[in-house]
């Protein structure tokens, strides 16, 4: 939410008479109270959506039902839902696109379905899929026609 200056703007600052304008002096709030409560607040964040994309190398046409991120500052939350498409490619399951690539290596954990761990790497912007009680990695096989329902937070310098 961004911060309304619509207060701010309506200040008409006194024509020298003391009979117009508002007891505010624009220019002496600005500094003391307006800018410091911009840097408290902070950036306003952002809001959008990601096209998750095969990053397996197999070519596989995702059916992508939602993919969302929010970025406030270097802290990303992404939500993604996605149905695998039949397949018996026996390369590891690579989730790609995510809107901005991580700091260092990142994971997020399932929300729906077996457990999983989607681990990212540093620098990178691709989900890597393992397996949550074995930590082996899934390949596409094994995750065809599974639903990938996840959500989770990481660090991004971008």
């Amino acid at each position: 939410m961004a911060i309304n200056r619509a207060p701010f703007n309506a200040l008409v600052d006194d024509n020298g008479t003391g009979l117009t304008g508002s007891i505010w002096n624009k220019a002496a709030i600005q500094g003391v109270i307006l800018d410091p409560a911009d840097v408290a607040y902070g950036p306003a964040p952002i809001y959008g959506n990601w096209t998750p994309v095969d990053a397996s190398g197999a070519g596989l046409v995702l059916n992508i039902q939602a993919a969302m991120y929010a970025k406030l500052g270097r802290v990303m939350n992404v939500w993604v839902r996605i149905v695998m498409p039949s397949t018996a490619n026996g390369g590891q399951c690579t989730i790609g696109g995510l809107p901005f690539p991580a700091t260092t290596a990142s994971a997020l954990y399932t929300t729906y379905g077996p457990p999983l761990v989607y681990h990212i790497g540093a620098a990178q912007a691709s989900l890597l899929l393992f397996d949550g009680a074995t930590a082996a990695a899934k390949t596409n096989a094994q995750m065809s026609g599974a639903t990938i329902l996840a959500a989770g937070i990481y660090l991004t310098d971008s």
